[in-house]
């Protein structure tokens, strides 16, 4: 019972890459300056999603994947520590003014390109560790994670991330490397969000190779573009919307394992968010 709980988190954490998640960044600089002026901010939320979710799956012999439910929570310790999902930080770096908030934080997080392969309809939440990838019949596709830095830079409506990591878990010591740029493009009180983002995330060959089989040609980089709508109807009440499209690297489309050169995932439902 308790594995299933784990993977069921893990899927959670997968999923929430989809979700609205202003109102989590927004919280982050504005805990960062209470701190710095000796407030003592601990931050905590707990988010309910119901309604349909969606995500495409790029390897060819696994069907696309939809949710029903689906739980996500964030904690701050003042401006120290945080964990969202399953992604952790240790804060080591903050730079805060009138205008703009600088935050470098020690990061670890999950690979995953591993659940593809093992996430289904049949049990939500269901991981099995040891099912091959394609074309590697003597190599176990197990669930990777990976630690480095990232640096987030909050100006006006603006918010630009880029972290790099590496695998600390011993599973294909391969390294990642992602640039995003969000922007919040309406926000009008509390009532309606609107934000995009566009971004783009780089995957070494160790991990391509692991996860997609060899040999592989071409670049290591997926891009990616996100919208996210949020519309209040009660306190903490929303109804909610968010579409993402990928751009596979052409290291992926070579390789014999998938036939897809773009995901698409979304959701469309209710959110109910309690915070602390």
């Amino acid at each position: 019972m308790t594995a299933r709980i784990i993977k069921a988190a893990l899927v959670s954490a997968f999923c929430s890459v989809m979700a609205f998640s202003a109102f989590a960044e927004q919280q982050k600089p504005q805990a960062t300056e209470q701190s710095s002026q000796g407030a003592d901010d601990t931050f905590f939320a707990i988010k309910f999603s119901a309604g349909k979710y969606h995500f495409e799956s790029p390897l060819n012999f696994k069907e696309d994947v939809e949710f029903y439910f689906l739980p996500t929570w964030t904690f701050y310790y003042k401006d120290l520590f945080f964990i969202e999902n399953t992604k952790m930080g240790l804060n080591l770096y903050i730079d805060a003014d009138e205008t703009s908030t600088t935050i470098v934080d020690l990061v670890t997080r999950h690979n995953f390109d591993g659940l593809y392969y093992h996430m289904d309809n049949d049990i939500v939440g269901f991981v099995d560790p040891m099912l091959p990838p394609f074309n590697h019949p003597s190599t176990n596709a197990h669930l990777s994670y990976l630690g480095g830095v990232e640096v987030k830079h909050y100006y006006d409506k603006n918010i630009i991330t880029f972290g790099v990591f590496s695998d600390i878990s011993n599973v294909h010591h391969g390294e990642e490397a992602e640039v995003s740029w969000q922007r919040v493009l309406f926000n009008k009180g509390t009532d309606f969000k609107l934000s995009a983002e566009v971004g783009a995330l780089y995957k070494s060959d160790q991990v391509l190779e692991y996860y997609y089989g060899s040999p592989l040609d071409g670049d290591n980089i997926n891009y990616y573009s996100r919208i996210d709508a949020a519309y209040e109807l009660s306190d903490g009440l929303y109804l909610v919307a968010n579409f993402k499209y990928e751009r596979l690297s052409s290291k992926i489309i070579s390789s014999q394992a998938t036939d897809k050169k773009e995901l698409q995932s979304g959701f469309i439902g209710i959110s109910w968010l309690t915070n602390w």
